[in-house]
């Protein structure tokens, strides 16, 4: 039975369903979940046990005493089973199942047949977590901060977006602190946004994306995010020559093609769906003679880097700036 992750009734999951699967590639969300479930089962006098799929198949005998046997003591016990996958449904009969189980896992195709199984049985609710975006998080703090009677300025709540990468950890957090401190319902800008600490960074080949897609917007947190995160030049640079060479290999590969669209479908290796439309708009920015000089430079700023270290962070940080803009192509950096 799929059930939406917006819309959970956490005592009708508990009540109505046998086996819970949460699974999806949003580890906050899950979290999320997870943990207002397993309250539930608290506050109904069940112990939780945590295993890792992997651990219990190596000692089947757990699942079977749990599947079979109740507790000699009278007590309550949910299983959680981390990640999960098809391979359980040789050792579980969920039409039949009598015990509760919480099923937890990252992302399952639509093949999978553990998730065709949980879509389709009434007794195992099905929550996929897929990534917030943007909306979805201001949605979610807009609506704290309601439920806590507190008054933002929209102004304050864009601005905090548009310097910060917040997770839906980062966005609870802040209101738990909010919840905490606040006794006048009002707020200024300063201090609202000093409540809202990022955990989360941008990986290198998120950053060199960025860059290529001239999107300003995330260049801006990306930069914010340095103060919280230490990187190194170097570690953005490799990952961003590979993606340059990978743009250079998908011109070349049908040199006579002059739509984006065509030289991106009929690239072999095929681009991997995700990455497609990422990979149309790099290529709408860039013509192979700009990544062709683009490379060039990136070699002249990784040694100027290296032989001005103390002041490499400065460097490296405008030469972020001169891709977005493509000022990178005039520019002369010795």
């Amino acid at each position: 039975m799929i059930i939406k992750s917006f819309s959970i009734n956490y005592e009708k999951l508990f009540s109505d369903c046998k086996v819970n699967l949460i699974y999806g590639e949003n580890f906050h969300l899950k979290s999320e979940i997870l943990n207002k479930l397993t309250q539930i089962f608290k506050k109904n006098e069940f112990k939780t046990k945590f295993i890792k799929e992997d651990e219990l198949l190596k000692n089947i005998e757990i699942l079977d005493n749990y599947l079979n046997q109740d507790s000699l003591f009278g007590e309550k016990e949910i299983l959680i089973i981390q990640e999960t996958s098809d391979k359980l449904l040789d050792y579980i009969n969920f039409s039949e199942i009598d015990k509760k189980l919480i099923l937890v896992t990252d992302n399952l195709t639509k093949k999978s047949s553990l998730r065709n199984k949980a879509e389709k049985e009434k007794i195992i609710s099905c929550i996929a977590c897929y990534e917030d975006d943007e909306k979805t998080l201001q949605s979610l703090l807009r609506n704290g901060l309601t439920k806590l009677g507190i008054k933002v300025p929209y102004e304050a709540i864009d601005q905090l977006f548009n310097i910060n990468k917040l997770n839906r950890n980062d966005i609870n957090s802040g209101l738990e602190k909010l919840e905490l401190i606040t006794k006048d319902k009002k707020l200024d800008s300063e201090t609202f946004s000093s409540l809202f600490n990022t955990t989360s960074s941008f990986d290198a080949f998120e950053i060199s994306n960025a860059l290529l897609s001239g999107d300003k917007k995330v260049l801006n947190k990306i930069l914010s995010s340095f103060y919280h995160f230490s990187i190194n030049f170097n570690e953005v640079l490799g990952p961003l020559k590979y993606k340059i060479n990978k743009l250079i290999d998908i011109y070349e590969y049908n040199e006579n093609e002059t739509k984006i669209a065509v030289l991106v479908d009929t690239y072999k290796p095929p681009i991997f769906w995700k990455e497609k439309s990422i990979v149309q708009t790099q290529l709408s920015k860039w013509n192979k003679n700009e990544l062709d000089t683009l490379l060039d430079k990136i070699n002249e700023i990784e040694i100027l880097c290296k032989l001005n270290y103390e002041i490499a962070e400065t460097i490296f940080n405008k030469f972020l700036l001169d891709i977005v803009t493509k000022r990178v192509l005039t520019n002369t950096y010795f």
